[in-house]
């Protein structure tokens, strides 16, 4: 009977896991298409598919990485830490560094840099909106994808660092506010990228007979 419920609340759960996440596809989804639906036409279930495959493809194989390959994710930790260790350095904050672990001084402050801090899923919604939309060329895919992807490295790196930096000077732990921002940070990159495939057509003048 024990057996049974457990199983009974971890299907639950997992559903609930679902449902959650099916649904922050489609808001994402949503929003990116009616973000770009004003530049480029498309039918917005396909665009929607689109999206939804790539982004359950990466984020299944984020999963399975970490499962089969755990090495990889933690030495993009370690690394995390190390390049966030030494940034904290440079503003002259007391702290030292062991594997993903942070740890800062006066006031004695310790942050693991975790898996979910590397900004998977940032990067996979990111790229599943760029895929989504079919009727661009190669090159303007591309360049969407390189410097979207080196913007959200670099945001997600400042969002680390400067979430640890303002706990350390004011006590606030901010970390949980960026998950607040961290999707609308995404649709800016997305939505700048998609201003520059179709510029906005200039007004015609007029003409004085």
């Amino acid at each position: 009977m024990e057996t049974s419920s457990l199983l009974s609340n971890w299907a639950i759960a997992l559903a609930a896991v679902l449902a959650v996440l099916i649904g922050l596809i489609a808001g994402f989804g949503a929003v990116g298409y009616f973000v770009a639906a004003r530049r480029i036409k498309q039918p917005f279930l396909r665009f929607l598919i689109r999206y939804a495959v790539v982004f359950l493809l990466l984020i299944g194989l984020e999963v399975a990485v970490a499962a089969l390959f755990p090495s990889v994710h933690n030495t993009l930790r370690n690394a995390t830490a190390s390049f966030v260790g030494w940034t904290l350095g440079l503003a002259g904050v007391n702290h030292s560094v062991s594997g993903p672990i942070i740890t800062v001084n006066d006031p004695l402050l310790t942050f693991d840099v975790t898996m979910a801090c590397l900004g998977g899923v940032l990067f996979w919604v990111y790229l599943g909106l760029v895929l989504a939309e079919s009727r661009v060329t190669r090159r303007q895919r591309l360049i969407g994808l390189t410097a979207g992807l080196v913007i959200l490295v670099a945001f997600n790196l400042f969002r680390i660092t400067i979430s640890i930096y303002l706990e350390w000077r004011t006590g606030v732990n901010v970390h949980n506010y960026f998950y607040l921002f961290n999707m609308l940070f995404v649709l800016l990159v997305w939505a700048g990228w998609v201003r520059t495939l179709k510029p906005s057509a200039a007004k015609p003048v007029p003409v004085t007979p």
